[in-house]
């Protein structure tokens, strides 16, 4: 997440919804703890620490932002790369797995574990599907690589080990880093989902195959009585208390 107010609004919504289904899964459920990893201004605290489990890193800097396209979803995977390079840090997740989400799913249903020690679980986005156009843009990252192995899938919704999580995340970072900043990938892959081709090229090449169920998420408005446990459309912001469920 981000210290910005809006993404604020939505964790509160978020860490409301997670307490609630948290509850409602009873002693045999999968649903750990919940931890907000937070980019933040010299890794500062915001003010919400005291209202829901949330650690600080620092945000990528102006200068590196601008030099990609003002890009801030590029602090995703700099967090995580702090995650794990932050002496310490990582010991305040005590689950093997890790679930990420971005700030604007709601949770409307215990969430089991879909992901095994070899195999995360994620979700397949129709926008993500990598076709022959793209693969100079995959093989520049990923020489030895092809399109037809890279998997329509992001790093959120995706449900992890942390150890597969561990080695992934320095090319998540670098592969989205170097996408960002390639006008011939602009060309080919949209600009708004290239650090989730950070990733799923990350994945990829060092031969990390997801599950993809279909019961994971929904997308749409029109489906708020669908049964899967998350739901996800980018979340207006509503006048009242603060902003606050």
């Amino acid at each position: 997440a981000l210290a910005t107010i809006y993404q604020q609004w939505q964790s509160l919504i978020m860490y409301y919804h997670w307490k609630k289904q948290k509850a409602r899964q009873g002693a045999c459920g999968e649903m750990g703890g919940f931890t907000r990893l937070v980019a933040s201004e010299k890794g500062e605290a915001d003010g919400l620490e005291d209202e829901m489990p949330s650690y600080f890193v620092p945000q990528l800097s102006t200068e590196v932002l601008a030099a990609h396209g003002h890009f801030g979803v590029l602090n995703r995977p700099n967090s995580v790369k702090q995650l794990f390079e932050t002496a310490g840090l990582l010991d305040h997740i005590t689950s093997d797995f890790m679930l990420i989400l971005e700030t604007d799913h709601v949770i409307m249903r215990p969430i089991p574990n879909l992901a095994t020690e070899s195999t995360p679980a994620a979700f397949v986005f129709g926008y993500m599907f990598p076709n022959a156009q793209q693969d100079h843009i995959i093989k520049r990252y990923w020489p030895e690589g092809s399109y037809k192995d890279v998997q329509p899938v992001g790093p959120s919704p995706v449900l992890i080990h942390r150890e597969q999580l561990r080695k992934i995340y320095r090319k998540w970072l670098d592969f989205s880093l170097g996408l960002r900043s390639n006008g011939d990938a602009e060309k080919v892959i949209q600009g708004w989902v290239q650090e989730m081709w950070g990733y799923s090229i990350a994945s990829a090449s060092i031969g990390l195959r997801h599950q993809v169920p279909r019961a994971v998420q929904v997308e749409s408005l029109v489906h708020t009585r669908n049964c899967r446990p998350l739901h996800t459309s980018g979340l207006p912001r509503l006048p009242g208390r603060a902003g606050r469920p």
